[in-house]
């Protein structure tokens, strides 16, 4: 669990550094770390997240109620990004790819778990 957090905590602050706050010039060499560094760090949390095993019925809905809640936050937040840059007439495409590949890959898992079972 401790290094879930550490790991979660790596990303966010890596990614906070990557819009670069107080309009600080990054030479090329510290933004080649930070992206070796978020690398890193989402392979370890992915790692962990993949391992996590529920003891009981209670923990496990815990941890179904956490991916719904994180999905539904990312999907939300990948809406309002395209909705306010359709707003500006420039949407990024990698708003709409990510998207995309988030609703997909819930759908096929979701057809996947149903045959399966």
């Amino acid at each position: 669990m401790l290094i879930e957090i550490i790991s979660a905590t790596a990303i966010l602050g890596i990614a906070v550094l990557f819009l670069n706050p107080g309009n600080l010039s990054m030479p090329d060499s510290m933004q080649s770390m930070l992206i070796l560094g978020i690398i890193v760090a989402f392979l370890t949390f992915a790692a962990y997240i993949f391992r996590e095993k529920s003891s009981d019925e209670r923990e496990s809905l815990h941890i179904l109620s956490a991916g719904r809640i994180s999905y539904l936050v990312g999907v939300g937040t990948l809406i309002g990004g395209i909705i306010m840059q359709a707003l500006r007439h420039e949407i990024d495409p990698w708003l709409v790819i990510a998207l995309c590949a988030m609703v997909f890959s819930k759908l096929i898992s979701r057809i996947y778990s149903h045959f399966k079972m």
